[in-house]
């Protein structure tokens, strides 16, 4: 069953928010107040665009070639993404990673 904040927005506006966290222009939690969603709607959204890329990018036949240097947050999360996929491919099921610590108490997005 589908919740009215995933048939509300197209895939343009999914990717348009999820390249304004990878380019900084926006925070994460600025665009969810703006949008209307939840913090894990539009983590999830980053994790299926991570997915997609990296299927869409795989290497073919062109192995240890390095790439333009990427925004860390960006890194970071590919980073995660390969980890997580490495450690399927191992028949061991990815732990969730942590969020970064912050000195305000709270709940932990990730």
């Amino acid at each position: 069953m589908k919740n009215s904040e995933q048939e509300k927005y197209g895939v343009l506006e999914k990717c348009r928010a999820v390249l304004a966290i990878w380019t900084e222009k926006k925070k994460a939690s600025v665009l969810c107040r703006e949008m209307g969603v939840g913090s894990s709607l539009l983590w999830q959204w980053q994790d299926r665009a991570l997915s997609g890329m990296l299927e869409a990018l795989e290497p073919r036949g062109r192995e240890g070639r390095e790439g333009p240097a990427l925004a860390q947050q960006i890194k970071r999360l590919l980073d995660r993404k390969i980890r997580a996929r490495e450690l399927e491919s191992v028949g061991r099921l990815p732990r969730k990673p942590r969020a970064q610590s912050s000195p305000v108490a709270g709940p932990v997005i990730s």
